[in-house]
């Protein structure tokens, strides 16, 4: 990875840091709350909130965005990954959902080569293969919990991918205030479809504190994955999205008093090497570029 590339990963971890804690916010509340009203609320807060932001700054203008075909399948795409990473973790612990759902980093990679034209480097695909290996290992012991939580995994990682890799087509058309706009305005519009049958006023303190943050969990944690994907593209951030299973972990044992056994320890620790290698390789890479380009210069006739 480019020096210059490094600030995208700030911003990507602090994304990921957001979504685990939305994620647990939101398979605590989930005991007590129907599920689909709750991911109603999770869009419709920061809708409100990053939309009379706009119209304050922008006055009429607040809604305008290039390419609105692809605004609406980024709001569509992102509204699905969430209802259903939601109901996985309805039906399979933390650590688990999470897991299956790291199809997702392999997903962008052929998305972004498949749509974008990236080329990702040989270092990539090593990384998102050892990553893959340590998912499957991580997995392993979980197969007895196949079902709707396993399918329903899937397909948010593969809802999410179309929406990391569409997030990357406008990126460089709009600033991130306005891709978080839209993203969650089309989400909450989707959702008023269906939410209102089953959405009830919050109980107690509990759901009066979560229901409200599940939304700014889950805008500022989009904010700053867009910010990331400003800065580099996907398939070099893709290996690194693994780093969100650390922080299931944690919150699976803090939470839920839930720790990973033996096989989920060695699969992330397997995990943790892909990004590690990564590293390792953009910086060798970083260091011959600059020397190739030293040997350049002082090969320049005066």
């Amino acid at each position: 990875m480019r020096p210059e590339q490094r600030p995208a990963l700030l911003w990507l971890f602090v994304g990921i840091l957001l979504f685990a804690t939305m994620d647990s916010a939101a398979k605590y509340v989930a005991r007590t709350y129907p599920m689909t009203a709750a991911v109603w609320f999770r869009y419709l807060v920061p809708a409100v909130l990053v939309g009379s932001y706009l119209i304050i700054t922008r006055g009429r203008r607040f809604a305008h965005a290039p390419r609105p075909g692809i605004q609406l399948l980024r709001g569509i795409t992102v509204v699905c990954s969430t209802l259903c990473f939601w109901t996985a973790l309805s039906n399979l612990p933390l650590v688990e959902a999470a897991t299956v759902s790291f199809i997702g980093p392999t997903i962008v990679v052929i998305l972004s080569t498949l749509l974008l034209g990236e080329r990702p480097l040989r270092s990539h695909w090593i990384a998102l293969a050892m990553g893959f290996i340590g998912v499957l290992i991580a997995l392993r012991p979980g197969f007895t919990h196949t079902g709707i939580g396993a399918i329903a995994a899937l397909g948010s990682a593969l809802f999410y991918s179309f929406y990391l890799v569409l997030t990357r087509m406008v990126a460089d058309q709009a600033d991130s205030i306005s891709l978080l706009f839209h993203a969650n305005a089309i989400g909450a519009l989707v959702l008023t479809v269906i939410a209102p049958a089953t959405v009830r006023m919050p109980e107690g303190w509990i759901e009066w504190l979560i229901l409200p943050l599940l939304g700014v969990f889950g805008a500022t944690g989009h904010w700053c994955m867009i910010k990331a994907y400003e800065i580099t593209d996907a398939s070099t951030l893709a290996p690194f999205m693994y780093v969100q299973l650390l922080f299931a972990t944690f919150y699976g044992w803090l939470i839920f008093n839930t720790l990973p056994d033996a096989f989920t320890l060695l699969g992330m620790l397997v995990i943790l090497a892909s990004g590690l290698y990564v590293l390792n390789e953009g910086r060798k890479n970083a260091k011959l570029a600059a020397l190739n380009k030293g040997n350049e210069v002082s090969a320049t006739p005066e």
